[in-house]
């Protein structure tokens, strides 16, 4: 009769703390997890009434940190870009100081050694111009994958320079106005027989302009980067005196040099030939600094933007940690105590099997 009592009562018993204790098993695993990662809970549905908060937040958390990402890889662009051009603005000076040397009396030898350094920087703003910052040509715009010089040959062989340079061999009969004026109509052409740029970039200063990179920095914000080799300048217009852009003037003018080697101030024609090159190379200048600037001010607002970004992301993470996370002081107490209570529940288990009726009774 004993037996079959405390088999009876330690079975209902038993069903209790065995419930019991798997609850407190629960409650410790969910504690430890809690503990080792700092987080409420492992799903959306463990975080309760904090579910709505954090599900809204996670997004914009992700959104804000893509656009940090997009700046970092545009502030990579323009810092290749800005190197680029100021090696650019280097070469148009230095041909400029070039001409000054030969644009009054001027030897045969002194025109062949400004021709040969005009020849020479040809080929630099050839590797200019098709710089890379890893990943997309950073003068290319929007097609930033094909190389904004097309083809493998030297631009002081391209048909451009040679229909340059006779032009220039005419001087003596034409006069330097009428050359200068032909030299920029062949220069501004986007022939493709002609043109010494990709396609895409054979285009009007004006459409060149609209094909610069944009990148999203910020909510229905996007920001051009970059420079399109062909693009204008907030101050460059088309004329008989220039292509309308920059880069196109300077490589005018380098391909008309580099074919003056066997001149010199006996020429007919070519101390006036020199200096209006001289002249535009001075507006050149101005331009490729300008657009240099502008570089510059797109860094500094990005960078402005970034700051302004990891300001927001800062808040959004406080935002979610208080939704999401645990608090660990509070974790470590529930985490002491549900040991405490299973502890006790083993005891009282292991006690419970040797009871008899009388322990009931």
């Amino acid at each position: 009769m004993s037996n079959a009592v405390n088999q009876y009562g330690g079975s209902a018993l038993s069903l209790i703390l065995a419930a019991g204790v798997k609850e407190l098993t629960a409650q410790q695993e969910t504690a430890t997890w809690q503990s080792s990662t700092g987080v409420i809970g492992a799903t959306y549905a463990d975080l309760g009434s904090s579910r709505a908060t954090v599900l809204n937040l996670t997004p914009k958390i992700t959104q804000v940190q893509s656009w940090q990402s997009n700046i970092a890889n545009a502030q990579t662009t323009l810092s290749v870009t800005a190197t680029a051009m100021n090696q650019l603005v280097t070469q148009a000076q230095s041909l400029a100081t070039n001409l000054l040397g030969v644009s009054g009396t001027a030897t045969p030898s002194q025109v062949a050694s400004a021709a040969s350094a005009a020849q020479t920087a040809l080929e630099s703003i050839k590797t200019l111009l098709n710089t890379s910052d890893g990943t997309n040509y950073v003068f290319a715009g929007t097609e930033s994958t094909t190389s904004p010089i097309k083809g493998q040959s030297s631009l002081s062989t391209s048909a451009l320079a040679q229909q340059i340079a006779a032009s220039v061999k005419t001087v003596s009969t034409a006069g330097a106005s009428s050359v200068f004026s032909q030299m920029t109509t062949l220069a501004q052409s986007n022939d493709p027989s002609l043109s010494v740029f990709s396609a895409s970039l054979s285009v009007s200063p004006s459409q060149a302009l609209g094909k610069q990179r944009g990148v999203m920095s910020g909510t229905d914000t996007t920001t051009s980067i970059g420079i399109v080799a062909t693009q204008s300048s907030v101050t460059s217009a088309q004329s008989a005196t220039s292509t309308g852009s920059p880069i196109r003037d300077l490589m005018r003018d380098l391909m008309a040099v580099s074919s003056m080697g066997d001149m010199s101030s006996e020429t007919p024609g070519f101390s006036d030939l020199a200096k209006q090159i001289y002249t535009s190379l001075g507006t050149t200048i101005s331009q490729l600094t300008e657009q240099e600037g502008a570089i510059g001010g797109t860094q500094n607002s990005l960078k402005a933007q970034s700051t302004l970004l990891t300001g927001v992301s800062t808040m959004l993470q406080t935002q979610l940690g208080d939704a999401r996370d645990a608090d660990l002081a509070t974790v470590a107490t529930n985490a002491s105590n549900i040991k405490t209570s299973l502890n006790a529940s083993y005891i009282l288990i292991s006690n419970m099997k040797g009871m008899t009726l009388a322990d009931y009774l």
